[in-house]
């Protein structure tokens, strides 16, 4: 068994979802309900973080986030993620900083969606996810095209993650909205699968919501990291 690390307050609902379902799926795992993973998790002041984005100060942000590793290895942790795409923009300077061999939320959501054999993606996220190309190059280049919102749907949808999902608000009004925007993406660019690239956007887009696939980037990590946890090591 390994221990995890968990790099979280990015957001804080995110930060819940995971220690739930990781336990969750460790305990599915091992068919018991009478063993709970190791697991420490480092808190970080997401809004701080985005500070620091706005200002492009990428560095900053690595020095940031690293800390936040070295003190999971600290306290013992084998391996760690962070529960947030987002500061996986700064993910291979993050990653030189600190000892502990993270898990790529990008590097799970790729490989998922060839063994899917998706083609043609919808991206959705903060502003930072959509407007920077740490994602979306990477399945590009795997020969998987993504589509993003214009540039006045990235800045609504940032501002409601930031101000209502990041907070646990899921308001009716802005599903509805961020619904229709979606669908018509879908049948303008005629895309096969809406990838959920913030980890909150699960508390208000549900797979039965969309006629096409919704790809949950945040359970594909929680499945992979519950595998290196049991010794089924995805690290390289």
């Amino acid at each position: 068994m390994k221990k995890l690390g968990i790099i979280g307050g990015i957001g804080p609902e995110a930060t819940i979802r995971y220690y739930n379902d990781i336990i969750k799926g460790y305990q599915h795992r091992l068919g018991t309900t009478q063993s709970l993973p190791e697991l420490t998790i480092e808190s970080i002041n997401m809004y701080h973080m985005f500070k620091l984005l706005d200002a492009d100060q990428l560095t900053q942000v690595a020095d940031y986030v690293s800390d936040a590793a070295n003190h999971l290895q600290q306290a013992g942790a084998d391996f760690g993620l962070m529960c947030g795409n987002t500061p996986h923009i700064a993910f291979s300077q993050i990653q030189a900083r600190t000892k502990l061999p993270l898990l790529s939320i990008v590097d799970t959501a790729l490989a998922h969606a060839k063994q899917l054999h998706l083609h043609r993606l919808l991206l959705l996220g903060t502003k930072f996810t959509m407007s920077n190309d740490f994602f979306s190059r990477p399945f590009q280049d795997a020969g998987i095209q993504i589509c993003l919102p214009s540039q006045e749907e990235q800045d609504w949808l940032h501002l409601k993650i930031v101000k209502e999902l990041e907070n646990g608000i899921v308001n009716p009004a802005t599903k509805l909205q961020l619904m229709q925007m979606v669908n018509h993406l879908i049948n303008d660019n005629d895309l096969d699968g809406v990838v959920l690239g913030c980890t909150e956007l699960p508390l208000i887009i549900e797979p039965t919501d969309l006629s096409v696939a919704t790809f949950d980037i945040a359970k594909i990590q929680i499945e992979a990291a519950v595998n290196t946890i049991l010794g089924n090591d995805v690290l390289h």
